[in-house]
């Protein structure tokens, strides 16, 4: 459950990163021009934070569940997703805080 925690919180980090900050912004402004489907995607924390909850849990591989294996990924990510929601709306509040 600690992995997953982490794996959450870092989840979370690079989708509000990739996704809110001016750093990445030429990047998702060519994603966007390039294809409107991963502009959207990259400009999504909640939806990006999905494709990074996959691509870690495809490289620490965490399992939370004791079934069958693919399903228990698939499972573990989304709950990996569904906790850096969270986190990534913490951090848009706590930013637009910040800029007042």
């Amino acid at each position: 459950m600690k992995t997953v925690l982490l794996l959450s919180l870092v989840t979370a980090a690079v989708s509000f990163t990739v996704t809110e900050t001016k750093l990445f912004e030429g990047l998702r402004k060519g994603a966007a021009s390039w294809r409107q489907l991963l502009g959207d995607l990259m400009s999504c924390p909640y939806c990006f934070g999905h494709w990074v909850a996959f691509a870690l849990t495809a490289v620490y591989q965490p399992r939370l569940f004791e079934g069958w294996w693919p399903l228990d990924y698939f499972l573990t990510a989304l709950v990996i997703a569904w906790l850096a929601a969270f986190q990534s709306a913490l951090l848009c509040l706590i930013m637009e805080k910040a800029k007042m």
